[in-house]
């Protein structure tokens, strides 16, 4: 093995393939190449969660990272079609254009959201009620 500069980040191994019947990236895994600006900015943001997780890998890291910033894509582009109605105490009324126009019901029990529309705590609703001041000043009262 090479000490490659990344002993902390990466559990990296320069392999001689004449030597070993090894394959890389193993079967179901593919390899990435990042530019060394990204590379570096990872490894920053890398270290602030290590703190947090110190079992974290640097792929499992990176991993989730991308899979979060797709979910954040999606949301953003559905939350787009989605505006808010009216705000009470207790009930969010949403307009969903997805759903040709629909109103949509998000409720506020014990300081959690449930849209009662789809009986889920998860949706493209909760998160979009989330996601507005009103309601987090609400749930942090």
């Amino acid at each position: 093995m090479v000490n490659n500069g990344y002993k902390h980040f990466l559990n990296v191994k320069f392999i001689n393939l004449k030597n070993t019947n090894t394959i890389l990236p193993q079967p179901g895994q593919k390899t990435i190449t990042v530019s060394g600006k990204i590379l570096k900015r990872l490894e920053e943001l890398y270290n602030v969660e290590k703190i947090k997780k110190p079992n974290l890998s640097f792929a499992l890291f990176v991993s989730e990272s991308a899979l979060i910033e797709i979910e954040r894509r999606r949301i953003l582009k559905e939350a787009q079609l989605i505006s808010l109605i009216s705000l009470t105490e207790d009930t969010i009324i949403l307009k969903d254009v997805r759903k040709k126009n629909r109103l949509v019901e998000v409720q506020i029990r014990n300081k959690n959201l449930k849209c009662i529309t789809e009986e889920k705590f998860d949706c493209i609703h909760v998160g979009f009620a989330l996601a507005l001041p009103e309601v987090r000043k609400a749930l942090n009262s």
